[in-house]
């Protein structure tokens, strides 16, 4: 299976809780593989399957769970 790596910037993670909630909601996306959650620098790295999962489906994720991609 082929993966690929994206990756966002986030707005609005203030606390190891807002990286525990992208991380759930990111890892509730099939296809995903891992994420990279950094809260000092708003980035949010991912590497998925892009059979499986697309990046609005990633975006989506990240914006259901409250913050917004820059």
């Amino acid at each position: 299976m082929a993966t690929t790596e994206t990756s966002f910037m986030v707005e609005g993670m203030t606390s190891d809780g807002c990286v525990s909630a992208i991380k759930r909601a990111l890892a509730a996306v099939d296809g995903v593989q891992s994420t990279d959650v950094n809260l000092a620098t708003g980035e949010v790295k991912i590497v998925y399957d892009p059979a499986r999962a697309g990046t609005s489906s990633l975006q989506n994720a990240i914006l259901g769970a409250g913050f917004d991609v820059g």
